[in-house]
């Protein structure tokens, strides 16, 4: 039965803001950066890249769901000349179609001193 009222999920740990939020059959993660489970950032842009995926995955997997079921990706980068390399990852990723929507933007800095963070939303199937 679809959720109608936000429901609010947190990490499996301790943070000051929800993993998820899901309304109706709509999945919002908060935004995912390239860091392992104690917090160390992977070094090199594709490994951060791997790694970031890698947490989006377990953070979709929770509500049972892979990457074919993301609809919107919010993309940010530190240095959005590699946007074309992000792109190439990704579609690597994404094998199923149709792809979702994306947006990227150029940011001075973010946590942890990552590189990239992706906000993702994903639908539940009917």
């Amino acid at each position: 039965m679809p959720v109608t009222e936000p429901e609010f999920y947190a990490y499996p740990f301790e943070a000051a803001f929800s993993e998820a939020v899901q309304i109706g059959d709509t999945i919002y993660l908060s935004g995912h950066v390239g860091d392992d489970d104690d917090g160390h950032l992977a070094q090199g842009f594709d490994a951060e890249f791997a790694q970031m995926m890698t947490n989006v995955e377990g953070s979709l997997a929770r509500f049972n769901l892979g990457l074919d079921s993301l609809t919107a990706l919010k993309v940010m980068l530190t240095d959005i000349s590699q946007s074309a390399r992000f792109n190439q990852l990704l579609a690597e990723r994404l094998t199923k179609h149709p792809l979702p929507v994306i947006s990227a933007f150029e940011v001075t800095a973010m946590a942890l001193g990552a590189t990239m963070e992706i906000e993702c939303v994903a639908q539940r199937p009917e």
